[in-house]
């Protein structure tokens, strides 16, 4: 139900103030309760489930296949699919989630990490489901993407084959896999998967996992993507139809600022659930 005239401007005053007051008496940086969980899909390469607080969650299965390549080619073959429970098809929330986790997680998975010879490569598919989302489901559906891929193993090549060198390794045709899945190597143990974060400004103030209330009060949003340890990109997102599409340069560097630290604290919270 949308918000009364009265309880808009009543929101966004309490949202504007020095320090803020949140209608759940969280701060700025605090994210609600969730429940995470991976290794929940036997019949993929990695998964994870998340559930927030308000009722939002999110289902991540990711697959690997093994494709052909031609020698040389530096493609990073990588797929994001992500239905949304209630809305059609090709909607555009749907697509902006799934052109975002896509194009961030090509531009930082390192070639290598999916080779298996001069002829053969992983191609990754990352599948998600959201079954219900209050607020905006593309905080949720990073996290769970996040823990999915740092989930997601892949099996090395069998013994009679593993060690040759790449010109051998050709000869043998379609690569031969080891069936000990205990002893696949971790898609994540050399690389850290990129965190897509969603802030809501309002007034010269930042919140993270803002509620559905206030992003509908917002004065607009920011979009970020983490990745080593830093913002490697940022973009910014209209939360409502009245939202802003131009803030300042000090607004800009206070958000970012803001994300980065919950990214941070996201980072480790996620990692903490996965056993090396």
């Amino acid at each position: 139900m949308p918000l009364s005239l009265t309880e808009e401007s009543y929101l966004n005053v309490s949202l504007s103030q020095r320090p803020p007051c949140r209608p759940d008496g969280r701060n700025h940086l605090q994210f609600r309760p969730i429940d995470a969980a991976a290794g929940i899909l036997p019949t993929t390469n990695g998964s994870a489930r998340i559930r927030l607080d308000d009722g939002g969650e999110c289902i991540v299965g990711v697959k690997a296949e093994v494709i052909a390549v031609s020698r040389g080619s530096e493609v990073i073959s990588v797929e994001v699919d992500c239905d949304i429970v209630g809305l059609p098809a090709n909607s555009p929330l749907q697509n902006l989630l799934c052109a975002t986790l896509e194009t961030a997680i090509k531009n930082s998975l390192p070639l290598r990490l999916l080779r298996i010879t001069n002829k053969y490569r992983y191609k990754i598919f990352v599948d998600g489901i959201i079954l219900d989302h209050v607020s905006h489901p593309l905080t949720l559906f990073s996290m769970t993407t996040y823990l999915a891929l740092l989930d997601t193993r892949l099996p090395r090549l069998a013994p009679d084959s593993a060690g040759r060198d790449n010109d051998d390794k050709d000869d043998i045709g379609i690569p031969q896999f080891s069936s000990d899945w205990d002893d696949a190597d971790r898609l994540c143990q050399n690389w850290s998967p990129p965190l897509v974060q969603l802030g809501i400004i309002v007034g010269k103030n930042v919140f993270v996992d803002a509620t559905g209330e206030e992003a509908e009060v917002s004065d607009g949003g920011l979009l970020t993507v983490w990745h080593d340890g830093r913002v490697v990109g940022l973009r910014v997102v209209k939360t409502r139809d009245s939202s802003k599409q131009v803030f300042s340069v000090s607004s800009i560097s206070n958000a970012v600022e803001v994300l980065a630290n919950a990214s941070r604290d996201i980072e480790k919270a996620l990692k903490g659930i996965i056993t090396y």
